[in-house]
């Protein structure tokens, strides 16, 4: 059974001054993406997303 899920990423900047990315990966290829000035803000972020998402929780 393939079960196909929304991915969330932290994606650093490329270069300095720019932001850190919290990205929502959809299976239907939609993306949602939020710059926060840290890691720590955007995993914070995407870990709030998963948990309102579904109601057991992160999963991993």
């Amino acid at each position: 059974m393939n079960k196909r899920m929304l991915a969330y990423v932290v994606y650093a900047p490329p270069a300095k001054g720019l932001p850190f990315l919290a990205v929502s990966l959809a299976p239907d290829g939609s993306v949602v993406a939020k710059a926060f000035d840290t890691a720590e803000e955007a995993s914070a972020y995407n870990s709030e997303m998963a948990r309102s998402r579904y109601a057991g929780g992160v999963k991993h």
